[in-house]
């Protein structure tokens, strides 16, 4: 669980500190991340009671895949500020949605007894990893959205090894 918070934590942070460095209006393209996150905290929680943990980090891993993907070629429709920010969007979305996910399934994972100290730890790692965010979003174009792929894709991979706590 500790590998999800760290990769959920480093992707949200790239892709708030990344956004300075996409094309087009940057206040449009805040604007966008805002919405994004809105909506992304407002429908995990029917999607995390409807398929559960696992199908939850898939589809919030895979939709930050999808966007960051585009987003790695984002000089070539750079003149197209309403693409790019769809792609914005998408990868916050998706960003938004494991890291609301990290939060949501945490006691489902652990017994109770431990929740509370499960949390302090994941939190704990992932907000150290977070530190590494800034590194990452002022490497070379398009490096921190590989990056950010890379760790999705990583991640995506070891959410098929939860396992739900029979507490």
């Amino acid at each position: 669980m500790i590998s999800m918070w760290c990769c959920s934590s480093i992707n949200f942070m790239i892709i708030n500190l990344f956004v300075k460095y996409i094309p087009g209006s940057e206040f449009l393209n805040l604007t966008i991340l805002g919405f994004a996150e809105i909506f992304a905290n407002l429908t995990v929680g029917l999607i995390f009671q409807k398929v559960g943990i696992k199908a939850t980090y898939l589809i919030g891993y895979g939709i930050s895949i999808a966007g960051g993907a585009c987003l790695i070629f984002q000089n070539r429709f750079a003149t197209n500020n309403l693409l790019v920010a769809t792609f914005v969007l998408i990868a916050k979305f998706g960003a938004s949605m494991c890291m609301c996910t990290c939060q949501l399934s945490t006691p489902w994972v652990f017994p109770i007894t431990l929740c509370g100290t499960a949390f302090g730890i994941c939190n704990l790692f992932g907000r150290f990893s977070q530190a590494t965010g800034p590194i990452i979003a002022e490497l070379a174009i398009p490096l921190p959205m590989e990056i950010f792929c890379g760790l999705a894709a990583a991640a995506m991979i070891l959410s098929l090894f939860i396992k739900q706590s029979q507490d």
